[in-house]
C-alpha cells in the first residue's frame, strides 16, 4: 500500500500533467516546442493595428492577439517595444477597453506581462485580457505605456471591430 506522502506526490504529478504545464503545441510551421500560456496559431496570431510608432527614441507596435474578435469573448491586447533595435523588457504597459466614441470606459485598465521573443513571436507585452461585451460591433483598445527614462506617458487608441 502506498504511503500518504507518495499518494499526494502522485496526485500532484497527475494534476500538473492534466493542467498542461510544459505542454507541447504545434506551431504554424509544424515545429513542436514547449509552450507558454497561449498558442500562436490561427485565431491567436499577433495582429498589429499600428506599427513603427516612434516615441522618445522607442519604436512601438500596438495590436492584439487574434485575427477575429467576437462579442462575449476576450481580446488580448499586445504591445511591442524596441529601442535601438533591441527589445525593451522594463516598460510598464497597460490597456483598457473604451466605447467607440472614445469616452466611456467599458473595461478598466489592466497591466500586461512581458513575453520574451520565442520561435513563434517577437518579444512583446500581453496577457492583459479584456472581455468584449455583446451588443456592439466596435470598441477602442486604449494603450498606456510608461517607458524607461521617459517622463511623459505614451497613450494611444486603436479601434477594433467585433463579430457577433
Amino acid at each position: 500500500m502506498l504511503s500518504s506522502r507518495t499518494t499526494t506526490t502522485l496526485l500532484l504529478l497527475v494534476a500538473v500533467s492534466l493542467s498542461g504545464c510544459g505542454q507541447k503545441t504545434k506551431t504554424a510551421d509544424t515545429k513542436t516546442k514547449t509552450a507558454h500560456p497561449h498558442s500562436h496559431e490561427g485565431g491567436d496570431a499577433l495582429v498589429w493595428g499600428e506599427e513603427g510608432i516612434k516615441y522618445e527614441g522607442f519604436v512601438l507596435a500596438l495590436g492584439h492577439h487574434g485575427k477575429h474578435l467576437h462579442a462575449g469573448k476576450f481580446v488580448e491586447p499586445a504591445v511591442m517595444v524596441t529601442r535601438d533595435g533591441a527589445d525593451v523588457a522594463d516598460a510598464k504597459v497597460f490597456n483598457s477597453l473604451v466605447a467607440s466614441d472614445g469616452k466611456e470606459i467599458i473595461r478598466k485598465e489592466v497591466a500586461t506581462v512581458y513575453e520574451p521573443k520565442s520561435e513563434d513571436e517577437p518579444a512583446h507585452y500581453a496577457q492583459g485580457k479584456l472581455h468584449l461585451p455583446k451588443g456592439s460591433k466596435g470598441f477602442i483598445l486604449r494603450f498606456r505605456l510608461v517607458l524607461p527614462g521617459v517622463t511623459e506617458e505614451f497613450v494611444r487608441d486603436i479601434p477594433i471591430e467585433i463579430s457577433e
